[in-house]
């Protein structure tokens, strides 16, 4: 992924990778955090329509996981699997004008996600969090749900409260400094229901918001909003 001096930044991929059990590597050549967040197209449907499309998500479009908000001049890394099929890769917002595709060739490969101690469980609408620690790691985010979901940490400032947070986000009924670090937020990329992979997340030490913002394929109100989110210290 590279950037050029006006902001503007671009992701360059393989055209073709084995299906099956693979590791995705975001090299972050910019001068801010990026994520790389596949889509799956199937059919002969354009990445120019998938991009044009919003809720409800039609059947052929999916997020399709990738790797995580990655801090400049790192290297961030998920091992997921890819089924056969096409795949775009976009950055924040599913910006014009950045992706790059790619194809998942073959028959898909086997294999088991590589052990982590640390666990994200997201389901239809909350969390379940064990193992997470200070700095960088392997996290396995597994979501049980039948709607897509990722896990968005705000780290909140002093005597802020999940609350605050939420009506900072929503520009609804917040007056004052921000209560989150917004520099210091960390997010996974989407992933559908009943997919995982292990991801890698660097998390200082600190309380944070952790929510989802995503909306059911079918549209509707952001996650937060049916009660996805929750007050998480790490130690």
């Amino acid at each position: 992924m590279t950037e050029n001096a006006a902001g503007r930044f671009r992701y360059e991929a393989p055209r073709s990778v084995p299906a099956g059990l693979v590791e995705i590597r975001l090299r972050n050549d910019g001068a801010v955090p990026h994520k790389a967040q596949l889509w799956r197209i199937s059919g002969n449907r354009s990445v120019a329509q998938a991009q044009r499309t919003g809720r409800p998500l039609p059947d052929w479009l999916n997020t399709a996981g990738g790797v995580a908000l990655t801090e400049p001049g790192r290297t961030g890394t998920t091992v997921q699997t890819l089924a056969p099929g096409r795949y775009y890769v976009a950055g924040s917002g599913n910006e014009r004008g950045v992706v790059a595709q790619l194809r998942a060739t073959g028959t898909p490969t086997t294999g088991e996600l590589p052990r982590a101690a640390a666990r994200i469980n997201a389901y239809d609408f909350a969390f379940r969090v064990s193992g997470l620690r200070p700095g960088r790691q392997a996290v396995e985010f597994r979501n049980t749900g039948a709607e897509p979901h990722h896990a968005y940490f705000a780290p909140m400032r002093a005597a802020a409260t999940v609350a605050d947070a939420l009506r900072f986000f929503s520009g609804r009924g917040y007056v004052g400094p921000p209560p989150v670090d917004v520099d210091g937020t960390r997010e996974t990329v989407v992933i559908e229901g009943r997919e995982r992979q292990v991801t890698e997340l660097d998390l200082p030490a600190g309380r944070y918001a952790l929510v989802c913002f995503v909306r059911n394929r079918a549209g509707g109100p952001q996650h937060t909003e049916l009660g996805m989110f929750q007050a998480l210290t790490i130690r």
